[in-house]
């Protein structure tokens, strides 16, 4: 092999190094994920434009001094086809099992499919709501919220919050992100 072909190689491999380190530094970490499980779809534009409404009610989570709010949409809405509401299904059932989200919008209809599930918090102290089969308030209703609906979310139907218990894996896996930005 040439000389020139060595020095191009590693200098090929340095500049990948380093693309890949500064995409590494660049990722964005949620402090908190929302998700909307309905027939509707989100506007996304009013939810960027809007979402800053929720700074005052989140933390910096993650410690890289900033509050970053992501938003996970699950539509099932009729235009949508066979295999995107199997999609949607799928992803459902990985936002509320694996807890990938912590704070939930849903149509009433997915609240008294995931209610018994054990994996929303009890919100009995914040008022009547959509109660599971032991009696607890595991969703309150915010049909017509003013502020749910600047995030872009339909709120003319049935709409229910609901948040997520944090399991001891999802505490182990905080203190972790802790943790990491407090090392570096």
């Amino acid at each position: 092999m040439k000389t020139w072909h060595k020095w191009a190689l590693i200098i090929v491999v340095i500049v990948g190094v380093l693309i890949s380190v500064k995409s590494c530094m660049d990722r964005r970490e949620a402090d908190i994920t929302l998700a909307y499980i309905g027939d509707s779809f989100i506007d996304r534009e009013l939810f960027k434009e809007n979402v800053q409404l929720l700074h005052s009610v989140c933390a910096d989570i993650n410690s890289d001094g900033e509050i970053n709010v992501d938003m996970m949409e699950i539509s099932f809405n009729e235009a949508l086809s066979q295999a995107d509401k199997q999609n949607s299904d799928s992803k459902m059932a990985n936002a509320v099992g694996a807890g990938v989200a912590r704070v939930y919008f849903m149509d009433e209809k997915y609240v008294m499919n995931n209610a018994s599930s054990g994996v929303f918090q009890d919100l009995s102290h914040l008022g009547d709501g959509f109660k599971n089969a032991e009696g607890k308030v595991v969703a309150i209703k915010i049909t017509g919220n003013e502020k749910v609906k600047r995030l872009g979310v339909d709120t003319d139907g049935d709409l229910y919050l609901a948040v997520r218990v944090v399991s001891e894996i999802d505490a182990l896996t905080d203190k972790k992100i802790e943790n990491k930005h407090a090392l570096a």
